[in-house]
């Protein structure tokens, strides 16, 4: 199954911490912010199932990448063999 990189934003602090008591997400230890207008907003993983339980809970969700996806990618972008092998330029 599919895993996002998500934002959520919460109302108030309690609501942030149940993210991880009650929800049991594991939320990103940084990028975490609180502005007056939209409340606190914290980054997290998720798959699918738990982000419509977010939002049903009343949390704003906005879906970034597929982190499987974006990871199979990259990983396309890493050379093959030993680059150190061979004849060498000086």
């Amino acid at each position: 199954m599919a895993r996002y990189r998500i934002t959520i934003t919460g109302k108030d602090r309690e609501a942030m911490l149940d993210l991880v008591r009650k929800h049991k997400l594991q939320v990103f230890d940084h990028g975490n912010r609180y502005t007056d207008s939209e409340g606190y907003t914290v980054g997290a993983l998720a798959e699918p199932a738990d982000i419509q339980v977010l939002e049903k809970a009343g949390y704003k969700v906005q879906r970034h990448e597929d982190v499987d996806k974006q990871g199979k990618a990259r990983q396309q972008e890493v050379g093959q063999g030993d680059r150190y092998k061979g004849p060498r330029s000086r």
